[in-house]
């Protein structure tokens, strides 16, 4: 095989959300991209490791020198434990940040993964053989990263999930200054035109804590379930802002995370947040990762929202890029159709565009 090629492959979270793990070979450099868990009805699944066997591309799993994780998300990174049992050699890169909330989120199964860490920082530079890597502030969450990778003269930018508009805890992407030829982007927006992040009427985000102010204004206590810990800690400064008066009982899960952040200086809590020691009385907000109890005057709220870009400020994201290929993966289509209006088919009648777009399906390879 040459050298030189490019080879990119799914294995989890291509066309769906979950098991987000993406398989780039540069070269004689063999990289993991992500290593997350996904859900469907309550059923957790890993990435497809095993497919990689069946390539012409790896024989061992110890081929893999390197994983790359770019936040700490579990549909992004709670696989990683899983895959050193594969290869407990790989190198894992992250920054910080994302390793203290992911300590937290795996708890003991951290313990077996966390000699193979190396954190990194932004605009960290790491050359490896024909290749050079840095990292770049991804939005999204804190300590969130973007991977620009340079192979041979070609720069590949590998997003994970980020946003170009700034959150309550972190701020907005910022991009290389630099020509990108290849974009693997997480565009979990790219196929749903009517999708409009938080502001906007139709913003999961904001009819969560519409529901929360209603429901505290008639007496009620609001049981909010949040999908992961760290989405906890982004709901609980959005209730703090925008819900001020809202007393706010926390569980001890979402408390370890609301530390970390702490640790390293980023404020969380208000006078009006609670660590849950007893069940209070409302009105009031109760977050927590654990379902309900069974309780009169208790309302439930999925607590689940998204802080990824919109389909409008996706496709202004790949333009201002204007990469030779962008690789969509973390794509779920809509359910709903829409004549020409997905990323590629607004794009496709953009003059200035340059992009062709490639959607891979978990297991299919592509030489790039």
């Amino acid at each position: 095989m040459a050298s030189g090629k490019i080879i990119f492959m799914a294995l989890g979270g291509a066309q769906e959300v979950g098991a987000s793990c993406y398989f780039l070979k540069l070269g004689e450099n063999n990289l993991l991209l992500d290593c997350g868990y996904g859900s469907t009805r309550g059923i957790k699944f890993a990435p497809q490791f095993s497919a990689l066997l069946d390539t012409p591309y790896l024989q061992d799993f110890h081929q893999i020198s390197h994983v790359i994780l770019s936040h700490a998300h579990l549909d992004h990174s709670a696989a990683l434990p899983d895959f050193l049992t594969l290869n407990e050699r790989a190198a894992v890169y992250m920054t910080d940040l994302t390793r203290e909330i992911l300590s937290a989120q795996l708890e003991e199964r951290f313990n077996s993964i966390e000699e193979n860490i190396s954190n990194v920082a932004f605009l960290q530079k790491i050359p490896l053989p024909h290749l050079s890597i840095s990292f770049h502030q991804a939005g999204h969450i804190p300590g969130a990263m973007m991977t620009l990778m340079n192979f041979r003269g070609k720069n590949i930018l590998y997003t994970g999930d980020y946003s170009t508009f700034p959150t309550q805890l972190v701020g907005a992407a910022l991009l290389p200054n630099v020509k990108i030829d290849i974009l693997i982007l997480c565009g979990l927006h790219a196929r749903h035109p009517n999708y409009r992040r938080f502001g906007d009427s139709d913003s999961a985000l904001k009819k969560i804590l519409g529901k929360i102010y209603y429901a505290l204004r008639r007496g009620r206590t609001v049981y909010c379930q949040v999908t992961q810990v760290s989405k906890g800690v982004e709901l609980l400064t959005l209730i703090n802002k925008f819900i001020p008066q809202a007393e706010i009982f926390i569980d001890d899960r979402v408390m370890r995370i609301i530390h970390r952040f702490e640790n390293v200086h980023i404020p969380i809590m208000s006078e009006q947040d609670y660590p849950l020691k007893f069940f209070p009385r409302g009105p009031c907000v109760i977050l927590s990762t654990m379902p309900p109890p069974l309780r009169a005057r208790l309302e439930v709220l999925n607590g689940d929202f998204s802080l990824h870009d919109d389909f409008a400020a996706t496709v202004e994201f790949v333009r201002r890029i204007n990469p030779k290929v962008c690789v969509v993966v973390h794509s779920p289509p809509d359910k709903l159709y829409h004549m020409n209006m997905t990323i590629e088919q607004v794009l496709m009648n953009d003059p200035d565009s340059r992009t062709s777009f490639i959607f891979p399906h978990t297991g299919e390879p592509f030489e790039l």
